[in-house]
C-alpha cells in the first residue's frame, strides 16, 4: 500500500483518507477486484480512529468505487473509464512545459474577473454562480470529474464580470489547461480544498466585496499551482 499523502484537520480527515484511497484507485495502485486494507490496517496506517476509517470507506462505498461484505472486507469494484487517470493525460501534462506559464495568465486574469463580478454580478449572475458551486460540491461527492464542474464555475464568475474580453480569454486559457485541471483532481485532498476556496469566492462576490473577491481567486489560483507541481511531480515518478 502507497505511504498516506494525508495532511488534515480532525474535522476532514476521513475526507482525505478517502481521497486517499480513491487516488490509489483511479492511479491503478488499487485495481478493480483488489482487496482494500482491513480497518485495523488502515487505522494504523494513517494514524486515525476506527469510526474515521468507517468513514472514509463508507463514502466510497456511496460513490460506487467500494463493495463491503461480511466476513470479506472492502473491494474495488470497477472504475469508470472517464475517471481513471489516462496515460494520454499524464503524458500532456508533463510535456507541458508552457502550462506555468498558463497558470500564471489565468493567475492574474481571474483576480481581476473575481474583483470586477463582485462589483457588476446580478442577481441572476448570482444564482448561476450558486448553482456552479452546488453542481462541483455534488460532483466532489459523485466522485464524478470534478473538473468539467471547475471549469462551470469558474465560467460563471467570468460571465458575472460583465467583461466579454475577459471571458473569451480565460475560455481559451481553460481549455490549454483541461489536461492539467484533470489530472490534478486526482491528488489527495485537491477537490476538497478547492471546494472551500471556490465557497469563498462565491460568498465575496455575492457579498459585493471587491478586495475580498479578488484576495479569495489569488489564493485559489495559487493553490492550483501547487497542485499542478505537485501532480507533475507525483505522475513523473510512475
Amino acid at each position: 500500500m502507497a505511504e498516506p499523502r494525508v495532511k488534515a484537520t480532525r474535522r476532514n480527515l476521513s475526507t482525505s483518507i478517502a481521497d486517499d484511497l480513491l487516488f490509489q484507485i483511479k492511479s491503478g495502485q488499487l485495481p478493480p477486484g483488489s482487496k482494500v486494507p482491513g480497518e485495523k490496517d488502515l487505522m494504523a496506517h494513517y494514524g486515525v480512529g476506527r469510526n474515521t476509517v468507517r468513514e472514509a470507506v463508507q463514502s466510497l462505498v456511496t460513490m460506487g468505487y467500494l463493495d463491503v461484505r461480511p466476513r470479506v472486507g472492502a473491494r474495488v469494484t470497477s472504475v469508470p473509464i472517464d475517471e481513471a487517470v489516462e496515460a494520454t493525460t499524464i503524458s500532456a501534462l508533463l510535456a507541458g512545459e508552457a502550462v506555468g506559464d498558463i497558470y500564471e495568465l489565468r493567475r492574474v486574469l481571474e483576480t481581476e474577473i473575481a474583483e470586477r463580478a463582485a462589483i457588476e454580478a446580478t442577481p441572476e449572475d448570482l444564482e448561476a454562480i450558486a448553482a456552479a458551486l452546488e453542481d462541483y460540491n455534488r460532483a466532489h461527492r459523485d466522485g464524478r470529474g470534478a473538473y468539467r464542474a471547475d471549469v462551470a464555475f469558474h465560467s460563471a464568475v467570468a460571465v458575472a464580470s460583465h467583461n466579454v474580453a475577459f471571458r473569451n480569454v480565460l475560455e481559451g486559457v481553460g481549455d490549454l489547461l483541461l489536461n492539467a485541471r484533470q489530472l490534478t483532481d486526482h491528488l489527495p485532498g485537491a477537490v476538497s480544498l478547492a471546494a472551500e476556496e471556490h465557497a469563498d469566492i462565491a460568498r465575496a462576490v455575492e457579498q459585493r466585496d471587491p478586495e475580498r473577491a479578488r484576495h479569495a481567486m489569488k489564493v485559489h489560483m495559487q493553490t492550483s499551482v501547487e497542485a499542478w507541481k505537485r501532480a507533475q511531480r507525483l505522475f513523473s515518478e510512475k
